[in-house]
């Protein structure tokens, strides 16, 4: 007898895993400087960098996924929209799909070589949001993935204020 059980987990109960493939999320100002993304000003631009590695086991792993969930305060640039691509240097992929609250990007990954992603952002509204794990895997055989650990994020008002005002409404008794 087998049990096979599958599912979202609840947020912040995800866990880190790495299966044959490394893989390193980090966040950056568009400077390169490290930011953290637990608290950031509204209107700052940074980016997402997924640095993905072969640890050497087999030859090749072909058509690999990478999916990239964003929180809703936070808005994906589209680099290739803004005709700003040259000034966002990712490893070469075969296909990249930007949604309005996720990218996915397709691509090989060779015995010992390391692939590095990075997505525009930018911190739009102000909230607390969650940040889901970023996940790869090899499309045709699940042994192979790795996935990172979520988060909580809050997009705060410029000069450090909190969240913006809550919505008028009735009140409740």
């Amino acid at each position: 007898m087998r049990v096979v059980r599958t599912g979202t987990p609840l947020a912040g109960e995800e866990r880190e895993a790495s299966n044959g493939l490394y893989m390193d999320v980090e966040y950056q100002l568009v400077d390169g400087t490290p930011v953290d993304p637990v608290r950031l000003e509204q209107g700052t631009d940074f980016v997402a960098l997924v640095t993905l590695r072969h640890p050497g086991i087999v030859e090749a792993y072909q058509q690999l996924a990478l999916t990239q969930v964003f929180p809703s305060g936070w808005e994906i640039r589209n680099t290739r929209m803004e005709g700003s691509e040259s000034g966002v240097k990712s490893s070469y992929f075969t296909y990249q799909d930007v949604r309005d609250d996720r990218v996915m990007t397709y691509f090989d990954l060779w015995k010992g070589n390391t692939a590095t992603y990075r997505i525009m952002l930018n911190a739009s509204y102000t909230g607390r949001y969650y940040l889901p794990g970023a996940a790869c895997e090899a499309m045709y055989d699940h042994t192979v993935n790795a996935r990172s650990k979520g988060q909580w994020v809050q997009v705060i008002r410029p000069g450090g204020g909190e969240t913006a005002q809550k919505p008028k409404g009735r009140r409740q008794q």
